[in-house]
């Protein structure tokens, strides 16, 4: 799979593939991740978090979606790009993105079809 960089940030640094945005985990943003966790999980609830890792993003063009807002029947985090492209993590349900993240080092958000 390859992925073209799109810039980076503090905590995170974005890629577009075909069909899916990838979201790497940056040392500074592992290192906030981590600072985050407690013996029972996070702080903060996971969107919370991971808002917070997107925050040099969501500044500069990139956006939280609901999903009733564009139709959407799921409860995953959903992101639209500054040229208007939707992403989603569709396997919300069985992973935690930010888990997925601290694991891998990066999450997979996959284009939505129109």
């Amino acid at each position: 799979m390859t992925t073209k960089a799109i810039a980076a940030s503090e905590y995170v640094d974005l890629s577009e593939g075909p069909n899916f945005l990838r979201i790497y985990l940056t040392e500074t943003g592992r290192e906030e991740l981590e600072a985050q966790r407690d013996g029972m999980g996070w702080k903060w609830g996971t969107i919370y978090v991971f808002q917070a890792l997107l925050e040099d993003w969501l500044g500069n063009g990139w956006e939280w979606v609901k999903p009733e807002d564009i139709g959407a029947l799921t409860s995953a985090p959903i992101l639209r790009s500054p040229n208007g492209m939707i992403y989603w993590f569709p396997n919300y349900a069985i992973t935690c993105e930010i888990e997925e993240m601290l694991a891998t080092g990066h999450v997979d958000f996959v284009e939505a079809e129109s």
